[in-house]
């Protein structure tokens, strides 16, 4: 008999201690209202409104970062580096820090490869395989032009990072160093297919007029040992 009240007793506390427990979760425990990054939110309607195209105003969910406010590691004070301008004009050469290599080079020749060859050719005269197939509504531009081997450098830093015309900007998918690379490498390119016969050395003469000559790594300094 002293059992069973015992029993009934530690089932009626433990009862009213569940029943204490359970009385303070509260269903908005688990159903607090959220916002979704860029999205709109009711709280925020008085201190930050927008308006949709339809002439809806809503509050802005993300807060804007304070004025000014700059991405660790994207200070870029380099104003030449990062802008291929300094004064406010074009640089007209490489700038300070990013030396002509032949890595540098070979980086640049394989970064125009795959971004700029399918418009532009693979000797930069406009009539790479996309220009060919007539996706373009008017002509690619010549890397070839007269106007394109005389401007500044800097122009095409600036055209790969901001894009020109209806060619998008390349600033988000191409690193600052590989778009140098990429502007030295149209320079190659323009002197490989503009160069004066006068300004080779003899070697460099002899391979031109007797190429095979020097086919299989014979002849001249190319010769195999």
């Amino acid at each position: 008999m002293k059992r069973s009240k015992r029993n009934m007793v530690w089932t009626v506390s433990a009862g009213m201690l569940a029943t204490l427990i359970l009385s303070g979760c509260h269903r908005d425990m688990w159903t607090q209202p959220k916002l979704k990054a860029q999205g709109t939110s009711d709280f925020y309607l008085q201190q930050d409104q927008y308006r949709d195209w339809e002439g809806q105003s809503y509050g802005m969910a993300s807060r804007p970062a304070v004025k000014n406010t700059v991405a660790r590691g994207h200070l870029r004070q380099d104003e030449a580096f990062y802008t291929g301008m300094s004064n406010g004009k074009l640089l007209t050469t490489l700038p300070p820090g990013v030396k002509l290599t032949r890595e540098l080079l070979d980086r640049g020749q394989d970064q125009y490869n795959t971004f700029c060859r399918p418009c532009h050719g693979l000797s930069g005269d406009g009539k790479g395989m996309i220009a060919q197939r007539g996706q373009w509504p008017k002509p690619v531009t010549s890397l070839q032009d007269q106007r394109l081997r005389e401007i500044p450098i800097g122009h095409f830093y600036t055209v790969i990072s901001n894009g020109l015309g209806i060619m998008y900007g390349y600033g988000s998918r191409i690193e600052p160093e590989d778009r140098w690379a990429v502007a030295a490498y149209v320079r190659v390119l323009q002197l490989s297919q503009n160069a004066n016969a006068k300004d080779l050395n003899d070697d460099d003469m002899d391979r031109l007029i007797n190429p095979d000559k020097y086919k299989n790594g014979e002849g001249g300094h190319g010769a195999a040992h």
